[in-house]
C-alpha cells in the first residue's frame, strides 16, 4: 500500500459509485458467507469516524481473511458499486496496518460537544444535590482522577447509539438533565433519580475498550457493565460510614433494573417510580439519539428514508418540518 498519510484521505461519507478504492479503514466485523453456486465469500464492514460500508471479497477469500481482523485497520483496494441502493466496496486487495502506524481518531469520531463542558455540567448535578450521602458517594466516585479519565473518554455503545469517543458522558449528562426535569414533574426523589442516572451506565467504562474501533473488553463481554457498576458502587458504600439502608437499597436496586426488562438483559425489573423513570428516560435517550443519528447519517437529499435502524429496527423518513425556533428570528 501507498502511504496513507500522502494523500487526501478518502472517507467513507465521500464514497461514490464506480471511483477506484485505495484507502485504509477499520474493520468493524468480518462475515464468512456461502455463494450460491458454493464457494466462501466475505462480508466485511469497514469503518472510518465519518460511517460504515459494507465491502465483499470475492476472490482469494482464505489469504484476504487474515487481514481482515475485526478490531483492527486495514488498507484496502477496490471499487465502490452500487447495489440495492446502497454503497458497498469489492475489495481485490487487503494488508494489516501495524498498531503503532494508526491514529486512532480517524477511525472512531468524538461527540459534537466538549468533553470539558459536558464534565463540568455532570460535576454541576452533583454539587446541586441536597442529599448529603448520595452528595458524598457521587464526588467519592467522580474525583478519582482514573474514574474522569476513562468516563470522560468512554463510548456508550459499540455502534447502537452513542457509540463514540465521549458517548458516555454526553448520554449519561443528557439522560440526567432530562430525568432531572421529570422527577420535579412527578414528585419524586430527585437526588435519587440524579444519582441513578449518573451512575446507570458508569459500568462501561469497563465494558467497552475504545482504539480504532469499539470493542468489548473480556470482562465486558464475561460479567457486562450492570453486574460490574453495582458491585463498585456497593463497595464504594460499604467505605462510608452510616450510610443509609434504604437508600443503598433503591439506588442499587436502579442500577439493576434500567435495562427495563429482563429480556433486554435488565437482572431486574423498575419496582419503584425512581427506577421506572431512569429507566425509561435511558430508554427515550438511546432511542432519540439513534433516531437522529440515522437521519443525519450519509444520503442525498432527496432520499426519504434511511437504511434500515438496527436500534429501531425500522426504516427512518427523514424529511423534517423545521422548527420556528430554527428561523433565525
Amino acid at each position: 500500500m501507498s502511504d496513507t498519510h500522502s494523500k487526501k484521505r478518502t472517507w467513507v461519507k465521500d464514497l461514490s459509485a464506480g471511483a477506484d478504492l485505495e484507502e485504509c479503514f477499520a474493520v468493524r466485523g468480518v462475515d464468512v458467507r456461502q455463494r450460491r453456486g458454493g464457494g466462501p465469500y466475505l462480508a466485511v464492514t469497514l469503518g472510518d469516524r465519518t460511517g460504515d460500508v459494507m465491502a465483499l471479497v470475492w476472490q482469494n477469500v482464505d489469504r484476504l481473511r487474515d487481514a481482515l481482523e475485526p478490531g483492527g485497520v486495514v488498507g484496502i483496494k477496490g471499487q465502490v458499486q452500487r447495489y440495492n441502493q446502497q454503497l458497498q466496496v469489492v475489495i481485490r486487495h487487503a494488508e494489516s496496518l501495524p498498531a503503532e502506524s494508526v491514529e486512532d481518531e480517524i477511525f472512531v469520531r468524538s461527540s459534537a460537544v466538549d468533553p470539558a463542558v459536558l464534565w463540568k455540567q455532570l460535576i454541576e448535578f452533583i454539587e446541586e444535590m441536597s442529599d448529603p450521602d448520595l452528595n458524598q458517594l457521587l464526588f467519592r466516585i467522580f474525583s478519582d482522577p482514573e474514574i474522569e479519565v476513562l468516563f470522560r473518554s468512554a463510548p456508550a455503545a459499540r455502534s447502537l447509539h452513542h457509540g463514540f469517543r465521549s458517548g458516555l458522558l454526553e448520554h449519561t449528562v443528557s439522560v440526567t438533565t432530562v430525568a432531572r426535569m421529570l422527577a420535579q414533574h412527578y414528585g419524586l426523589n430527585r437526588d435519587l433519580v440524579v444519582a441513578g442516572c449518573l451512575l446507570h451506565d458508569f459500568g462501561k467504562i469497563w465494558e467497552l475498550e475504545i482504539g480504532a474501533s469499539i470493542e468489548y473488553t473480556d470482562d465486558g463481554r464475561l460479567i457486562g457493565h450492570i453486574p460490574m457498576e453495582t458491585l463498585f458502587v456497593d463497595k464504594q458504600i460499604g467505605e462510608l460510614d452510616n450510610f443509609p439502608a434504604e437508600t443503598r437499597r433503591q439506588l442499587l436496586h436502579i442500577l439493576l433494573a434500567h435495562h427495563g426488562e429482563y429480556d433486554f438483559g435488565s437482572p431486574r425489573r423498575p419496582k419503584t417510580p425512581e427506577a421506572l423513570l431512569v429507566h425509561m428516560t435511558d430508554n427515550l435517550d438511546s432511542k432519540m439519539a439513534g433516531m437522529l443519528e440515522a437521519i443525519a447519517a450519509q444520503g442525498s437529499d432527496d432520499e426519504a428514508w434511511t437504511p434500515y435502524s438496527r436500534i429501531l429496527e425500522r426504516h427512518i423518513y427523514r424529511r423534517q418540518i423545521p422548527s420556528q425556533d430554527d428561523d433565525g428570528e
